[in-house]
């Protein structure tokens, strides 16, 4: 007899282990519950579908219906409650579902202050597609909008307000942008070239309060004193771990739902992946570690064994209003640095060297040998041999490799 094999949750993290299963070839009934109307999509072109660069069907990662072979979609369902004695959950339209095996890919919402405006009409956020889908409906000439949230996801929120129209500033309480991910160089550098789009920017500064006149956003006040007029206000100001539903049902949890290195959560047969999940002290929002959960869990789902699952911090690699950067790594400012400044070009790109190794590396508007860089700093390769032309890249430090060999 098949098991049964239940997923709450219906998104990236769902698909890619879907994906996986897909090419073991698990043979499994598998059942998927997601809230959104719209289940498996890519998230990460949401701003591509805000700012009119792709089509919704650019979106799709697994073919969806009422089922496909083994595989049954539930969208626009909630599950209200999970048994975890009697191996069942309850949806919100009073569906029982069975199961043998229980995966959480519940995701995240966006983490919005205590003054986010609930009731507001004009404030929004940009997580899902249909948000994606408002937010195009919204779109006029000059009107003035403000997105809260310097980190990728207001960034791209931004770029697609911005390309739909919008006048549009965007506020973060950081000193550059995408601290998390550039060194203060490489976020005034990107800040540049955004700005030569439209894009204001307010750094160092937060929300205070925001004003409305008869419930219709009117502006927003920052922490500086300064006051912003605005039509449209949108929160990207990170993420929150959608973990209610399992401390619910009495699994541990701490910001997401805790695992091991198999993706096993407290209760044997019950799992989890994607942003709810939490190993160590991490939790994940980056596709790349949520590939490699959902290739381990396919192999841990199947009885098969394998690596364990590590929290590593992957490389950022990603495009933002045609702008590449790249981040991987240590960018400890006190390690041997080089250095490669076109700010005419809008190109940055910074090496961290340390005792003869590559540890880490920032590629702003030009991220060639990002994928070799990276193979570098895993493996810890002494790079003396090609340091003279390493800031260039691969191709280039192979050439002055061998010139210096023919000579």
């Amino acid at each position: 007899m098949r098991q049964r094999l239940l997923i709450i949750g219906a998104g990236m993290a769902a698909a890619y282990l879907l994906q996986e299963l897909g090419r073991a070839g698990a043979d499994m009934d598998i059942t998927v519950v997601g809230e959104e109307r719209d289940t498996c999509y890519n998230r990460v072109l949401l701003s591509n579908i805000l700012a009119g660069d792709s089509v919704e069907a650019d979106l799709h990662m697994i073919e969806t219906g009422t089922g496909t072979g083994t595989i049954q979609f539930l969208s626009a369902t909630r599950v209200a409650a999970v048994d975890i004695e009697r191996c069942r959950v309850v949806t919100d339209r009073q569906l029982v579902l069975s199961y043998d095996l229980l995966v959480f890919a519940t995701g995240a919402t966006v983490a919005r202050p205590a003054l986010a405006g609930d009731g507001i009409r004009g404030v929004e956020q940009f997580r899902t597609l249909d948000d994606a889908r408002h937010l195009r409906s919204l779109a006029g000439a000059s009107r003035p909008a403000v997105v809260v949230g310097g980190g990728l996801l207001g960034l791209e929120a931004a770029h697609g307000l911005n390309t739909l129209g919008f006048a549009t500033t965007v506020v973060h309480r950081q000193s550059w942008l995408m601290n998390r991910q550039l060194d203060a160089e490489g976020g005034r550098q990107l800040q540049q070239d955004l700005q030569g789009s439209g894009i204001r920017f307010r750094l160092g500064d937060t929300l205070a309060a925001v004003n409305a006149a008869a419930g219709v956003l009117t502006g927003v006040e920052l922490r500086s004193g300064d006051a912003l007029p605005c039509e449209l206000l949108v929160f990207a100001t990170g993420i929150t771990p959608n973990a209610l539903l399992a401390r619910e049902a009495g699994l541990a949890v701490d910001r997401g739902i805790l695992i091991d290195g198999h993706m096993r959560a407290s209760v044997p047969g019950v799992f989890a992946l994607g942003e709810c999940s939490q190993l160590g002290a991490e939790c994940f929002g980056l596709v790349a570690p949520i590939r490699e959960q959902a290739r381990v869990l396919a192999r841990s789902l199947m009885g098969v064994g394998g690596d364990l699952f590590r929290a590593e911090r992957s490389p950022t690699q990603l495009k933002i209003s045609g702008i590449d950067i790249f981040s991987a790594g240590d960018l400890d400012a006190a390690a041997e640095q080089l250095v490669m400044r076109d700010e005419a070009a809008g190109i940055y790109r910074r090496l961290v060297l340390r005792h003869g190794r590559l540890v880490g590396v920032v590629l702003v508007g030009d991220k060639r040998g990002g994928t070799w860089y990276s193979e570098l700093i895993r493996s810890g390769s002494d790079i003396s041999g090609f340091r003279s032309g390493l800031i260039f890249g691969r191709e280039v430090s192979e050439a002055l490799q061998q010139t210096a060999r023919a000579a």
